[in-house]
């Protein structure tokens, strides 16, 4: 399943980052083309709040699968573990990873439009409000009005890719363009790249290591292979 040659790596690694996408999650992902429109929330707050939260509540219901919990045991196993997603389900905080990296937001999380802070809101609130400020004008802090990707979070996840030993990819699938590049910043300071996926994608040529199947159960045979070897 997996060569010598990246166990070899991943056991001597002490900076992992891993990067996933939807294709990580089991069932039916969230299709944006769904979500209520911005023009919604700026002419009608209520009705686009009852549509959003309608959808926070089908979210709520889902729960990680065992390739999440993979990922949560192995944060806690290198000195430097990094996860970054273009998953916006928030399913990896759920799960108990820490430091992560969500670069096109989380559905469970408001942004509040005036002063910037972020907040968890998994309240279903028909008028949320800012904590710390007060304002109304609040949106759910989600990439879908077609806003550039945060260049503060971008500049994170460029960093912890250049620092990578071993760089992972899990059903990861996001086809913006300084997303795909990470890797590639990871593999020009020397980490090994291992990708899992259900399919061969537009950049497993450019990987170390390409393993086709089912990427949560990918996940949980890495962490039974280091529980073997460690």
């Amino acid at each position: 399943m997996f060569s010598n040659k990246f166990i070899q790596r991943f056991l001597k690694a002490c900076q992992v980052v891993v990067l996933t996408g939807t294709r990580l999650k089991t069932g039916n992902n969230f299709d944006i083309q769904k979500f209520p429109s911005k023009e919604l929330l700026n002419s009608d707050k209520q009705k686009f709040w009852q549509e959003f939260n309608a959808i926070r509540e089908e979210h709520l219901a889902m729960e990680p699968n065992l390739g999440y919990y993979a990922l949560v045991d192995l944060e806690r196993r290198f000195e430097d573990f990094t996860l970054i997603t273009t998953s916006i389900d928030g399913l990896h905080s759920r799960a108990g990873n820490s430091n992560i990296i969500e670069l096109r937001g989380n559905i469970l999380r408001n942004k509040c439009l005036d002063c910037g802070h972020t907040f968890q809101d998994d309240s279903l609130n028909f008028d949320p409000h800012c904590p710390k400020c007060g304002s109304a004008n609040v949106a759910p802090d989600v990439d879908w009005f077609g806003e550039t990707l945060s260049s503060e979070l971008l500049t994170k996840a460029q960093r912890a890719a250049a620092e990578a030993e071993v760089f992972v990819t899990a059903g990861f699938d996001d086809p913006h363009t300084d997303v795909r590049a990470l890797p590639l910043i990871a593999k020009a300071n020397g980490a090994y790249l291992m990708e899992m996926n259900r399919e061969r994608t537009a950049f497993s040529a450019d990987m170390d290591e390409s393993v086709i199947g089912n990427p949560a159960k990918l996940l949980t045979a890495i962490v039974l292979i280091l529980e073997k070897l460690q």
